[in-house]
């Protein structure tokens, strides 16, 4: 079959997969066991960042939680209840509209699809995930640099 790219994200696609078909498949992972469902943060703010999902305040939000969460090896739970805190009372919207701006095209290092392609266990996988979250991080630069000058 032959390999498509995806237009957010530049994502190499085979077998007819899409970025939001692999998005749904690791959420199903993700959330039957708790040895993949450890990464769940990284996941879908991965996805997010990559796919133009956040608001450009929830971006910069987000930036600021996943450096958090990588840079002090949170776990789920930690990283969701330093979340709860911060997003109380928030006057901002979390996913981006239709009619907002763009946000500039990235070439990411790491996509989904990678790690759809060498993942083939729950420590494979959480070992990818992370690496994704760490790549996307460095990677997210030129995205808070326009939103957040």
């Amino acid at each position: 079959m032959k390999e498509k790219c995806c237009t957010e994200c530049g994502a190499c696609l085979t077998k007819g997969k899409t970025c939001q078909s692999i998005y749904h498949e690791f959420l199903a992972l993700e959330l039957t066991d708790p040895g993949y469902g450890q990464v769940h943060f990284l996941t879908v703010a991965c996805y997010m960042i990559q796919h133009n999902g956040y608001s450009d305040d929830a971006l910069v939000w987000i930036e600021s939680k996943l450096r958090t969460y990588l840079e002090n090896n949170l776990t789920g739970p930690e990283i969701r209840t330093l979340a709860a805190k911060d997003i109380e009372g928030r006057t901002w919207k979390i996913k981006r509209h239709e009619n907002e701006q763009q946000l500039p095209k990235v070439s990411w290092s790491m996509t989904i699809a990678d790690v759809e392609k060498e993942m083939h266990d729950t420590e494979s996988y959480c070992e990818l995930i992370t690496e994704w979250g760490k790549r996307t991080l460095i990677d997210m630069g030129p995205l808070i640099e326009r939103v957040n000058p």
